[in-house]
């Protein structure tokens, strides 16, 4: 047999250290891991600022004369609606999903007019806490702020646990209408507590975060109903759902469901 030229042997080498990097670096987003790095990068000044936002939300409740959800009193269903449509791994990744931010990159490359996702709950929840503005003036400046968004979800995963990560999301996020969080937005789109939502009401409102604006402006229009429908197809694959449920909230005259008490 030949020997391999030396060519062959840096491709392979250059290889091996790819997959080598590519595992350490998803290493750092095992939640037993995550938690460590997320304990050491919590001495800053971010650090300081997610520590103290679980009290700054509910002054800004108080102020703003919002009530804030602890979470025993938020829905299940909004949890598990939310959870599968948005990051299905939420459970299980220590801030960041590797699986998804790979799949998303690939799927940029084909396609980059396209958001593709692959930010998980705790990086959503980063970009609000820090203020972080989604559109950056340059491709460094993108760079930057993603890594400050990953930093801030390692610290989050450090700092909470995923209820009260869940909690802290579902009381300081957009849902259009004028209303953040879930309990302004049961009183904005369907007039009643957020104790009083049916399954149809939760599966709605988890589909509104990924962009309220367009969703939330008609309830019934075709776009709305189009990802109402969305979240229950991943409800059903990922197991919150059977499929009779599914088809039963998938079924009928969905604005009239949405609009009963």
């Amino acid at each position: 047999m030949s020997e391999k030229s030396p060519l062959s042997r840096r491709l392979r080498a250059a290889a091996v250290a790819v997959v080598v990097l590519a595992a350490l670096a998803a290493s750092l987003f095992v939640p037993p891991v995550a938690r460590v790095v997320g304990g050491l990068l919590a001495v800053s000044d971010d650090g300081a600022t997610i520590a103290a936002y679980p009290g700054w939300l509910r002054q800004q409740s108080v102020k703003h004369h919002w009530h804030y959800a602890d979470y025993p009193d938020i829905p299940p269903r909004i949890v598990q609606a939310l959870i599968s449509v948005e990051d299905k791994r939420f459970l299980l990744h220590g801030g960041v999903d590797p699986l998804a931010l790979l799949r998303a990159l690939a799927e940029d490359a084909q396609n980059d007019r396209v958001d593709h996702g692959g930010s998980t709950i705790s990086l959503q929840l980063a970009r609000m806490v820090l203020r972080i503005p989604r559109h950056q003036p340059s491709a460094f400046a993108e760079v930057t702020s993603q890594l400050r968004v990953v930093r801030g979800a390692l610290i989050i995963e450090h700092d909470f646990s995923k209820q009260k990560i869940l909690e802290l999301y579902l009381n300081a996020v957009y849902l259009g209408r004028r209303a953040t969080g879930v309990v302004a937005a049961a009183e904005a789109y369907f007039h009643t507590p957020l104790a009083q939502l049916n399954e149809a009401q939760c599966v709605y409102m988890a589909g509104l975060p990924n962009d309220p604006t367009r969703f939330g402006a008609d309830p019934s229009g075709a776009l709305a109903m189009a990802r109402y429908r969305h979240v229950i197809a991943t409800m059903a694959n990922n197991g919150y759902l059977t499929k009779e449920q599914a088809v039963a909230l998938a079924g009928g005259q969905l604005f009239l469901r949405l609009s009963e008490k």
